[in-house]
């Protein structure tokens, strides 16, 4: 970010992923953007097909997967935001990072949490998102609530991390406020190490537990930002990262930015 020109939307073509891809439609309207709809589609027949049956059986999937998503596009009304749609064979965990990473001018990822309620299916989608961060190499991720509707974006918090320099990425932060034309606040927790900015509006939080969900709501934000930090391998073996438990537990659509992002 912040001019935003190309956006991705990877779904599913559920219920659940519409006021998702409604609230991409109104930040691509918003910026004049156009959209990457992506459609992944596992392989779903037996290993021991012979390879030339195997490959008629996955282009008729396709194809089938190509007609289901232009269905589900015809349920909206595009108000004419460029729309690429694609459709690729694989695994979504995999697939969305390897389409991303290919791309040259992608600007935004967007994707929304799943509100089904089959906790194996959360999880699942959930992995997915996580994945997303973790595998992108600089594109920055949205990650959308379930049922939100887009408002415009007046109030936003950058929640820097307790463990990750945070300075290099202000600047792109306050770009992003002046785009949205929002007020920005800047919040941490009492043992990051911090260094003042003038003009700035700075809120300590104890956690970001229960405390970020109450200052969220007492500020009527709109967006919160964070930065996804560095790890090494074994680090994402072990545990999820803070802006992935961020993502996975927000109920206010979460900007994620990469360190590199420039």
């Amino acid at each position: 970010m912040p001019t935003i020109k190309r956006i991705l939307f990877p779904t599913n073509c559920s219920e659940n992923s519409k006021k998702a891809f409604e609230y991409t439609l109104a930040i691509a309207q918003r910026f004049g953007a156009k959209i990457d709809v992506l459609y992944i589609c596992e392989p779903n027949m037996d290993i021991l097909v012979p390879g030339i049956l195997r490959h008629k059986l996955m282009q008729e999937q396709k194809q089938a997967a190509q007609r289901m998503l232009q269905n589900w596009l015809n349920g909206f009304e595009l108000k004419q935001v460029p729309i690429k749609q694609e459709v690729e064979l694989g695994y979504a965990k995999e697939m969305i990072a390897i389409y991303a990473n290919k791309q040259n001018a992608l600007d935004l990822i967007i994707i929304g949490t799943n509100d089904s309620s089959s906790s194996f299916k959360k999880i699942i989608w959930g992995t997915i998102i996580s994945k997303t961060i973790e595998s992108v190499a600089t594109v920055p991720v949205l990650v959308v609530p379930k049922g939100i509707v887009f408002q415009e974006i007046k109030n936003m918090a950058y929640i820097t991390p307790a463990d990750v320099p945070w300075r290099p990425v202000y600047p792109q932060i306050e770009q992003i406020a002046a785009d949205f034309k929002g007020k920005l606040y800047v919040a941490h927790l009492p043992q990051a190490k911090y260094e003042c900015l003038e003009n700035e509006n700075h809120v300590v939080l104890e956690d970001y537990g229960s405390a970020l969900p109450a200052f969220s709501y007492n500020n009527n934000l709109q967006l919160l930002i964070t930065v996804a930090a560095v790890r090494s391998t074994f680090q994402k073996i072990l545990q999820y990262s803070k802006a992935q438990k961020m993502a996975f537990e927000t109920h206010i659509p979460l900007l994620v930015l990469k360190k590199s992002t420039s």
